[in-house]
C-alpha cells in the first residue's frame, strides 16, 4: 500500500515538473518570436530600439549586458593600475638590500 501511495506521489511530482517545463518552454519560445520579431523591425539591433518599446526580459538582458560590461570595464582599469605601478602592490618585496 505504502509502495502504491509513493507511486502515486512519484508520478504527480514528475507531471508538476513537466507541467513547471512546458510552461518555461512556452515562455521561451514567445520570447524567441518576439525578438526575432523586433530584430527585424530594427534591422537586428534590438538594442538600439527605444527604451519604451523594449518587452521586460529585453530590459532585463540589456540591464545584465550593462552590468556584465561594467564589471569588466573596472577589471580592466585594476589591471592597468596594477601594471603601472607594480612596485606599490607589492610592497617591500622590491626595496633594493642594503650594502652599509
Amino acid at each position: 500500500m505504502t509502495r502504491r501511495i509513493s507511486r502515486v506521489r512519484q508520478m504527480v511530482e514528475l507531471k508538476n515538473k513537466l507541467m513547471n517545463l512546458e510552461g518555461v518552454l512556452q515562455m521561451e519560445k514567445y520570447r524567441g518570436e518576439s525578438l526575432l520579431e523586433i530584430m527585424k523591425r530594427a534591422d537586428g539591433v534590438w538594442w538600439e530600439s527605444p527604451i519604451e518599446e523594449l518587452k521586460l526580459f529585453q530590459l532585463q538582458h540589456l540591464k545584465k549586458a550593462l552590468e556584465t560590461l561594467n564589471q569588466n570595464v573596472e577589471k580592466e582599469i585594476q589591471m592597468m593600475n596594477n601594471n603601472a605601478f607594480p612596485f606599490q602592490s607589492l610592497g617591500s618585496a622590491w626595496t633594493l638590500p642594503s650594502f652599509y
